[in-house]
Order: structure tokens, then sequence, then C-alpha cells
């Protein structure tokens, strides 16, 4: 089964890591592009996953985009709980595999993981695949969590594109 963690709408961009500043009212109209006279919704994100794993058996999640502005970068900081999870492998998806693209990434033992992904011929995002994460979890638990700590998407000339901060991605961890 697979569960998807669909972002708030109302919840846009408006500050470098990707999420609205502490305090600040969410933004609700629409962004700007660098097209002069062209309005866009701010990118969507969403974690697609299963609702339960068990113990020792790997398991992927996949972050996907739908971004009606071309994406050339996205460095981005995952969360997750090492004590329930480790991470085995970070991959780029679909989207940052093909063409002309870099990817990296770093996973440190405090659960942080680091992505840096970038394009050098942009291009709009229709339910994209950007990233898959495989996990094996460690011990059982109601829920562990994925969470995005910060995110940059960034368009063809490094200007912000605007998002929705997607909901933490959750399973249950089963004997």
């Amino acid at each position: 089964a697979q569960v998807a963690s669909q972002m708030n709408p109302a919840m846009a961009s408006s500050g470098p890591a990707g999420g609205a500043p502490s305090g600040a009212p969410a933004q609700s109209q629409p962004v700007v592009t660098a097209d002069p006279g062209r309005e866009s919704k701010p990118a969507q994100l969403l974690w697609h996953g299963p609702n339960q794993v068990k113990i020792g058996t790997h398991f992927s999640v996949a972050l996907r985009v739908t971004s009606a502005q071309p994406v050339r970068a996205s460095p981005m900081q995952i969360r997750v709980n090492p004590a329930l999870l480790e991470t085995v492998a970070v991959k780029p998806g679909r989207f940052f595999s093909e063409g002309d693209r870099n990817f990296s990434y770093r996973v440190n033992p405090d659960g942080s993981i680091f992505v840096g992904a970038t394009s050098r011929n942009p291009t709009p995002a229709a339910d994209a695949e950007f990233l898959v994460l495989t996990f094996m979890p460690l011990k059982t638990a109601p829920a562990a969590e994925l969470s995005i700590a910060s995110l940059n998407l960034q368009g063809p000339t490094g200007r912000p594109i605007a998002f929705g901060q997607p909901e933490a991605f959750r399973t249950a961890i089963a004997p």
C-alpha cells in the first residue's frame, strides 16, 4: 500500500530555506515568475511510500514535485530519526537522473540528509520523481517520520520557486 503526504497549499516559500519565516503569514497570492505577465501556482511536493514496514526490510520513499516553472536546482535537508531508520541509499529520482544533471548527498549520523541536485537544462516538473530514499527500519514504532527541514527550489536564473511545504512522511514499523 502506498501513502501520499500532501503539501499544505496555504504555506508557500518566501525565504531562502524554502518555507515561510517563523511567525510570518503564509503567502496566498500567485507568484510572479521570471516571465513577465505569467503567474504560476506554488510548486507542489508529495511523498510516496508504504504505510507500514517491517524491521530489517528495506523500503523506499520518493519525493515527487510538480512545478510549472523550470527547476534548475533543489538543495535540501531532510530529517529522519536515526534510532528508528537507517539510511541505506539516496538516489536521484528520474527528474535528476536524466540528461545533463548533477546529484550529490551527505548522510550525517544525527539523521540529517543533505542533497544537492542541479540541471544544466531546467525543465518544468509534472509529478516528477525528484529523490528516492531507501531505509531499513531498526525497531518497532507507531510512526517513523521523514521530513524536509529546508528546501530551496531554484528556477533557471537562480530565483527561488515558491512551494508548499509537504507534510512529513510517516510509516509504522512492525516487528
